[in-house]
This record gives structure tokens, C-alpha cells and sequence, in this order.
């Protein structure tokens, strides 16, 4: 569980991220001591550079309304969560900086050790923006490389390599802890209960064969008779209407092209037997369909999610397990019928892996950072004398 503005630094750093930042680097090399573990200037500063994008976004949660594009505008006359702008920031960075040492001492206490693939991934992401030109980076930066704009302002390939590895490792160690069989992770019961609660699991089709009445008329034997009978039923009808209207599309098409051939068979000079026949191409006949297995209209669905459309995914969640019910949603001037059947998401673990997976995640994220801030707040500190030359506002300029 990699925390933002790791591996996505090179697109989500602002341009007003001075170069001048660079001088106080060359010359100050470990503005940090934690736990007797010397805090390089490039590694500070990338902390520095997460705590100022975290404080922005606290800063427009508290004032919405606040417009920091407007003249004279200055982040530093800011408060966020009741502290300074700059005390919040300096606060973060020394907090960021703990959290980093105790990934790695932890990491290394559980015995851990990153993959192969994760470390030949990083090599090659930071290859990549250190060596190769970037039109971003051109554009953004005046620089022909990522790489060279962060060299820049003060961060070596080597302190960027040692924070990206260091996300890998907290991923790996959240999942080592938190993960399917962890010591740490959600009880089932928990996992269950939130799975219920935030997805749903429902089996539907859009109905193509006429009104929401004639559609309530299948939904209501589907409740009696079952529904992959019907869904094959209305399936079959559909495709068969979908045939014939190819088919005449397609024989009607065939007597053009015949009738236009003929036609400049006998204004040319050769005879009506030289010409061959237009080809005709026939659709797919419904026997030669398959039909998709019932199963596959399951869909387990997120109660946030927009998907088939925000109308459909409200009305599912009013539904209780095993209602079936028809769907109408006005779309563009377009109607769109749905038949749906809501089931027991907990009888369908097959389809809600991914869904479980993010729960993992969601239900112990929190705990994890506290985790790291318990472990971290633990360490002695030591600060550099010099540690003010890492200007909040050179991130600013």
C-alpha cells in the first residue's frame, strides 16, 4: 500500500517546485538523523514535496471557496487543522521522514524482501526519467528529463530509487500483515458485513424486446419458473428479431448490387453470362449464438458506482436479496429497461475476490498508518542545524 506521490511523483508534482532548492542540498547533506538513520536532502525533500501537496488539499477541504489563483495569494499566511501552514508542512515532513524508516526497519524485523519483479519494475520506471527526453517534463519543467528536473531540486536517482523501493516495501509489509491470513488482518465476520453493506451482487440483462410492461410480464416469470430459462427465452427472441432484420438488410442489399450489375452488363460489351454475382454476406443465425451462461450477467457492483448508470446501481440497493425487478432508466433521450435479480453477495466468492481485496485494504489502510506513526514517533530525532535552507516556500515560488 504505496502512499500518493511515490511512483506517480513525475506526474503530479506542480511546476512551482523551485530548482532553487538545489543549493541548500549541495551543501547540507542529512538535515535528518531518526533513530541513528541519516535522512538524505533528496529523500527529505520528496517528504517535504508530499506534506506541501497533503497540506494543499487540506487547506481547499477546510475552505472550499478559497481561491488561491487570485493575486497577492500567499500559502504561507494559511492555517490547516489550526496550525501554520509551514508548521503543518514542517510537522509532515518530519512525520513522513519517521514513517520512511519504519517501513524499512520493519520491513527488515518481519524478514521481508521485495521481488525480483518489483525491483526490476523501479529500475526500469527511473531509467526511464532519468534517461529518456519527456515532452512533459519539456513542457512543464524546461527540462529534457524528469530526472533532470528533479536532480534539479535536489533529489539524486539514488534518493529517488530508495523512496520508491520504500513505497514497494510498505506495500509488500501491509499485505504481509493486513492481507488474507496476516496477524493483523480483518476477522471475516468484519470483511462480510462491509461487503454487504457497500456491494451488491445482481444478476440482470437490458430488455430489448419491448415495454417496461412487457418486461415486467418476463420478470414475473422468471420469479416462477426461474431465470435462465426466460433469460434464454428473450435472448433467442431477441437475436431471432436481430436476424431477420440483418437478413433483410442483407438479401435487399444483394438485389441492388445485382440489379446495378446487370445494369452495366448491358451498356458494356460484355455478355450477361461473363458476370458474376455480387457475394452476399449473411448474418450469424441464432442457433450458431452462444448464448452466455447466466453467471456471466452477475455483476457485483459498488454502491458509489455509476455503472450501467447512477439511476440502476440507486435501485438495486433498494432491493433486497432475491427481489426481481424491472429497471427503467432515461438516458440521452434514450430508455433503457433493465430485468434485475439481486442475490446473496455471499454465496458468489468467486466474483467478489477483487471486491474482498479492496476491503482488505479499506478496513485496515488506517490502522496501518497508525501503525507506522506509532512505530516512527518512537525514534530519537535528531534535526540539522540547517534544516530551515529547505524552504517551504522554494516549493511554492
Amino acid at each position: 500500500m504505496k502512499r500518493p506521490a511515490k511512483k506517480a511523483a513525475a506526474l503530479i508534482m506542480c511546476a512551482a517546485l523551485a530548482a532553487s532548492a538545489a543549493s541548500c542540498a549541495a551543501s547540507q547533506t542529512y538535515p535528518l538523523t531518526i533513530d541513528g538513520e541519516k535522512i538524505r536532502a533528496g529523500i527529505y525533500i520528496l517528504e517535504q514535496q508530499s506534506a506541501v501537496s497533503d497540506a494543499r488539499s487540506k487547506l481547499a477541504e477546510e475552505q472550499p471557496d478559497l481561491d488561491t489563483s487570485a493575486e497577492g495569494f500567499d500559502y504561507l499566511k494559511q492555517t490547516v487543522e489550526g496550525k501554520s501552514f509551514t508548521d503543518w508542512v514542517n510537522d509532515k515532513t518530519v512525520e513522513y521522514c519517521r514513517k520512511y524508516v519504519a517501513v524499512n526497519r520493519l520491513f527488515d524485523s518481519y524478514g521481508l524482501s521485495l521481488t525480483s519483479d518489483q525491483i526490476s519494475e523501479s529500475d526500469e520506471y527511473i531509467s526511464q526519467m532519468w534517461n529518456e527526453e519527456n515532452v512533459y517534463a519539456q513542457y512543464i519543467y524546461g527540462t529534457n528529463t524528469v530526472g533532470e528536473y528533479f536532480e534539479g531540486i535536489g533529489v539524486s536517482e539514488q534518493s529517488f530509487r530508495d523512496v520508491d523501493l520504500n513505497g514497494d516495501k510498505s506495500t509488500t509489509l501491509f499485505d504481509f500483515l493486513y492481507g488474507e491470513g496476516g496477524e493483523k488482518a480483518a476477522a471475516q465476520d468484519e470483511i462480510n458485513a462491509a461487503l454487504k453493506e457497500d456491494y451488491a451482487a445482481v444478476n440482470y440483462f437490458e430488455f430489448k424486446l419491448g415495454d417496461a410492461a412487457r418486461a415486467q410480464t418476463y420478470a414475473d416469470r422468471i420469479a416462477a419458473e426461474g431465470f435462465e430459462a426466460i433469460y434464454k427465452e428473450q435472448y433467442d427472441a431477441y437475436q431471432l428479431t436481430e436476424y431477420e432484420l440483418e437478413l433483410a438488410a442483407a438479401e435487399a442489399k444483394a438485389e441492388e448490387e445485382q440489379s446495378a450489375a446487370g445494369e452495366g452488363t448491358a451498356e458494356g460489351t460484355e455478355t450477361a453470362g461473363s458476370e458474376e454475382s455480387p457475394e452476399t454476406t449473411l448474418p450469424v443465425k441464432p442457433e450458431d449464438i452462444e448464448l452466455p451462461e447466466t453467471d456471466a450477467l452477475i455483476s457485483i457492483i459498488k454502491k458509489d458506482s455509476t455503472s450501467p448508470s447512477e439511476e440502476f446501481v440507486k435501485a438495486v440497493f433498494e432491493m433486497s436479496e432475491g427481489e426481481i425487478k424491472v429497471i427503467t432508466v432515461e438516458d440521452d433521450d434514450q430508455t433503457h429497461i433493465y430485468i434485475a435479480r439481486r442475490e446473496n453477495i455471499l454465496d458468489k466468492p468467486e466474483k467478489t475476490e477483487s471486491a474482498v481485496n479492496t476491503l482488505r485494504t479499506e478496513l485496515k489502510e488506517d490502522e496501518y498508518d497508525e501503525f507506522l506513526n506509532t512505530t516512527g514517533a518512537g525514534y530519537s530525532l535528531t534535526e540539522d542545524g540547517s534544516k530551515s535552507m529547505y524552504s517551504i516556500k522554494k516549493l511554492l515560488d
